[in-house]
Parts: structure tokens; C-alpha cells; sequence
């Protein structure tokens, strides 16, 4: 089952397709993601039943209880991705993480067996990733047609909010940025310290993710032209390569302090920002090394990639408060996002709230000093 998304001259459009007894069935084509989803499942509904054994849990995800109680599993491997390129290691290790629970529990039950009020008397006592694997899990039965329902998906728990959302969330200052930048570098005493810094204003500079920094190789970086090419991201746990954000390549421009930093970084070969013995750095090492910059910092809460929304405010706010004034569609092409600006616009404006204040404070008494110079006579003029 699939919900594709296309657009068109007319307009984006939803077209809705769904197996059938084991073959492609086409829906229907419609205005809105909702009015898609709500067709997609109606007719799941209304489809008949595959005949034969409904297998178990244990069976459907492919997994074994090993002695120790270790579990291993196969699913999600082989089922349908939204993405053309297959789901990430890190997608496929968060899915098989967050079923475990369930596995564990319900191994020798059958995917068909669960009512409604199980799912949300179980589901709702469970974290967001719990959550999230076992109505994929079962979204994969619903495709297969081993269930009529989905029992899941809607639990009606409220979704954790992003931290960037919370209300006690806030962006580094100047002076805090300035700290971190300093920590890095004179973390070392030798010139890998540099490397750590660049490690650093490449996030807050250019808002580029972790896993697409670790990535860059020296010949990515056109000092020419004064840009850097993302084209693709490493896997930290992993180390493998995979794609960047949203499975595409994209083009971005160097800021004056990341370039001349950058002049300056010594190289250990051609990775731009290797671990202290060469190679790619992986979440492990890099752990260490930002754990002692942020607390030497006075910052032990500060996560690395929140660096990243330092980035995106400084790219979008005025040029007279120390800005570039971007508008958000450049910003999201420059950070990587594919809705044109929508999540910068609403995520951002949400932060800069009291800079907005203060904005329209500063531009109301210009406008009353403007009008009061219009009133303005001269005293004994001709």
C-alpha cells in the first residue's frame, strides 16, 4: 500500500494504491494528504481477507529469543520504504529497538489476535519509539493483508515534542557559541584541536548535520567558488555511507568565518574532519571529544547537533541585528529541507518571538518619530 505524492502543472496531487490477494490495486487520486490516507484506509477495510495460516509475531518479524534473552529479527528488511533509496541502518536499528518490547511480550501470539483495547492499554504505558515500531510493525500486516486493522495506529497519545518546541528551549548566544569554538580548539595542544573547532562552525555555521560533516572529504570544499557539496552522510554507529537529508545532494555556501577557518585547519589526509588517527569519526570517539569541549565550555547540557539551529537564526534573522536576512525558502534549500521554508517559518518564528517584539517596538517608534518630524514648523521662517 503506498500513498504517492505528485505534482503536477495543476498542482500537487495524492494518488492511493493498495494491495489486493496479493496484486496492485489502484484507488483513486486525490487533493490532500488526508482525503488519500482516509481512501487508503477505507479500502483496506473493505478488501477481502487472504486465506491461509496467520502467522505469529515471532514469525512476522522474523526474530529469535536467544538464550540471555537477546533478540534478533529480520523485519523490517524486504518490506515496503516511503523512500526510493530503502530505509537508513539508523531507521531499520530504531524500528527493531522500539519492537523488541512487544516481541518479547507477544512472540507466540498471532498478528491478528489483538483488540483495540489491548493495543491501547499496552501501547499508551510505552514510549514514543515503542510506539512508532509496533504501528509500522503492523502496518506491514495490514499490507500483507494478515489483519483487517490497523489497532495500533491513532492511540491518541500526545507525541513527544521536539525539543526545539519546548518552551524552555532556547538558541545559544554569541558569547556561548564564542565558548564552544574556543573549547574545541584548545582542547588539544597539538593542531587536531582546529579540526575539532572546524567540527563545530561547520554545524553552526551552515546548520549541515553530523552525520553530513563527518562525511566531507577535502575535495568537497571549493574555496573557489566558496562552497561546500554535501552529497552524501556517514552512518556514526555504523560507519557506512548513506544519503544525506531527504536523499539529495545539495550545494551550500561557506560562511567568511567557517572559510578562513577552514584556510587554516590542518589535514590528516582526505577526510576533512577525521578522528585523531585518521578514518571517518563515529559516534563513540566523537562523544568523548564533545562531551570535554561543552563541559570545559560550562556547557554539559548543550547537544552537538542543536548547534545546527544556531545556524538556521542567524541565517534568517535581519542583516541590522547581525544576520543575512535569507528569507526561508533560501535557508530550507541551504539546510537541506524540501517544503520550500514551511518548517522554518513555523518552527523559528516560534523562537524568535521576543526578537519579534522587539522588532515591531523598534519599527513603531521609527514610525512615531517619522511623523512627528512631518508636524514640525520652523519658528520665524519666511
Amino acid at each position: 500500500m503506498a500513498i504517492i505524492k505528485r505534482k503536477g502543472p495543476k498542482g500537487t496531487k495524492y494518488g492511493v494504491k493498495i494491495k489486493v490477494n496479493g496484486e496492485p490495486n489502484w484507488v483513486g487520486t486525490y487533493e490532500t494528504w488526508r482525503d488519500a490516507k482516509d481512501a487508503e484506509l477505507k479500502a483496506l477495510a473493505q478488501r477481502p481477507r487472504r486465506s491461509g495460516r496467520i502467522p505469529t509475531v515471532l514469525e512476522l518479524a522474523g526474530a529469535e529469543i536467544h538464550d540471555g534473552g537477546k533478540i534478533t529479527m529480520t523485519w523490517p528488511d524486504g518490506e515496503w520504504a516511503q523512500k526510493e533509496t530503502g530505509r537508513k541502518d539508523s531507521s531499520v536499528r530504531r524500528l527493531r529497538d522500539g519492537l523488541r518490547p512487544f516481541v518479547r511480550e507477544f512472540g507466540d501470539r498471532r498478528v491478528d489476535s489483538f483488540k483495540r483495547d489491548e493495543a491501547l492499554t499496552w501501547a499508551r504505558a510505552r514510549g514514543a519509539n515503542v510506539q512508532q515500531a509496533v504501528r509500522q510493525f503492523f502496518n506491514c500486516a495490514l499490507e500483507r493483508e494478515l489483519v483487517e486493522k490497523n489497532h495500533f495506529a491513532k492511540l491518541g497519545a500526545s507525541k513527544r515534542k521536539r525539543r526545539v518546541d519546548r518552551p524552555d528551549f532556547t538558541i545559544i548566544t554569541d558569547e556561548e557559541y564564542a565558548r564552544l569554538c574556543k573549547a574545541a580548539r584548545e582542547s588539544r595542544a597539538d593542531g587536531y584541536g582546529l579540526i575539532l573547532e572546524g567540527a563545530v562552525l561547520a554545524v553552526g555555521e551552515t546548520a549541515m548535520r553530523p552525520q553530513e560533516i563527518f562525511a566531507l572529504h577535502c575535495e568537497d570544499v571549493n574555496l573557489t567558488d566558496n562552497v561546500i557539496r554535501i552529497w552524501k552522510a556517514l552512518d556514526l554507529a555504523s560507519g557506512k555511507m548513506t544519503w544525506p537529508k531527504d536523499d539529495e545532494a545539495r550545494t551550500i555556501v561557506m560562511s567568511p568565518a567557517l572559510r578562513k577557518h577552514l584556510l587554516q585547519m590542518p589535514r590528516l589526509g582526505k577526510i576533512l574532519f577525521p578522528a585523531p588517527r585518521g578514518g571517518y569519526m563515529l559516534a563513540a570517539n566523537w562523544s568523548k571529544h564533545w562531551h570535554s569541549i561543552r563541559a570545559t565550555a560550562g556547557m554539559p547540557a548543550q547537544e552537538f547537533y542543536e548547534l545546527k539551529h544556531r545556524a538556521i537564526t542567524w541565517m534568517i534573522n535581519p542583516v541590522d541585528e547581525g544576520g543575512l536576512g535569507l528569507d526561508f525558502a533560501t535557508a530550507a534549500e541551504m539546510v537541506g529541507h524540501d517544503d520550500g521554508g514551511y518548517l522554518i517559518a513555523t518552527v523559528y518564528s516560534k523562537l524568535g518571538k521576543k526578537q519579534a517584539v522587539d522588532r515591531a517596538q523598534r519599527a513603531m517608534d521609527a514610525y512615531n518619530a517619522r511623523q512627528a518630524g512631518r508636524h514640525l514648523s520652523v519658528v520665524g521662517g519666511k
